[in-house]
């Protein structure tokens, strides 16, 4: 994931964005978590040792795994004394469709998952394109008066390298500048994923909604007021 930018330091601030948007979470190719995560996928649920056997590592280590997956929110489990058995959680779903997806980088998976939900509202669903311009809006930058930008996350270029994970993939490809364009077999495949990805692009918004918050509550009342006038003006040059 991209590195953080602000207007000013505030580390505090930084701390919460960096949880709020599981920051620099990744799983690496080939390894033990991400054997987990595929096995997981979509809704099966085993007990530590039917993992064990599954995935062929010594009982232990996998045990550690598995409970360190659990501590990161990636798996739940059904609480039982014994013989507890272990699934995804919705944040474990996505993660294991980004090793799904030739390991792929959560970043990369939520800008698939923003372009999957605006082209399946597109009356030729399985031709669409998507204008990367629409995710760096919710996440571009830090803050910009000339923009009136406050989410403040991710830079143009670390955008840009996350698409160009996707493209090298040949999972999408430049239509024309700034134009993503998904092939139909592509779009076919991600249907698959299709509740994951439309969970994953709602929680894209609703993050960009409170990174913008948090970074309101980190300003003093008169720079608070500034940003709050600005994307009033903002709103109301939309709307005419």
């Amino acid at each position: 994931m991209a590195s953080l930018k602000f207007s000013s330091p505030n580390n505090t601030l930084e701390k919460k964005i960096k949880n709020l948007l599981l920051y620099k979470r990744r799983t690496h190719k080939n390894s033990t978590s991400s054997k987990i995560l595929d096995l997981l996928y979509p809704n099966k649920s085993y007990t530590i040792k039917q993992i064990n056997s599954k995935i062929d590592k010594p009982y232990h280590y996998t045990k550690n795994i598995i409970l360190a997956l659990q501590s990161g929110n990636y798996l739940d489990n059904d609480s039982k004394l014994y013989k507890r058995q272990y699934f995804l959680s919705p944040i474990g779903r996505w993660f294991a469709i980004c090793v799904k997806l030739d390991n792929i980088s959560f970043q990369s998976l939520c800008i698939l998952a923003a372009a999957y939900s605006k082209i399946k509202r597109h009356p030729q669903k399985t031709d669409g394109y998507y204008m990367a311009s629409s995710f760096r809006d919710l996440f571009d930058e830090s803050h910009d008066d000339d923009r009136n930008c406050i989410s403040a996350i991710y830079s143009t270029r670390n955008i840009t390298k996350s698409i160009k994970m996707l493209t090298d993939r040949n999972l999408v490809y430049w239509a024309f500048r700034d134009v993503l364009k998904f092939t139909p077999k592509f779009f076919g495949l991600l249907q698959k994923y299709d509740s994951d990805l439309e969970s994953l692009a709602d929680w894209n918004c609703k993050s960009s909604e409170k990174c913008k918050e948090e970074y309101l509550n980190s300003l003093s009342l008169d720079e608070k007021q500034r940003q709050v006038l600005a994307l009033t003006v903002n709103s109301n040059q939309k709307l005419n």
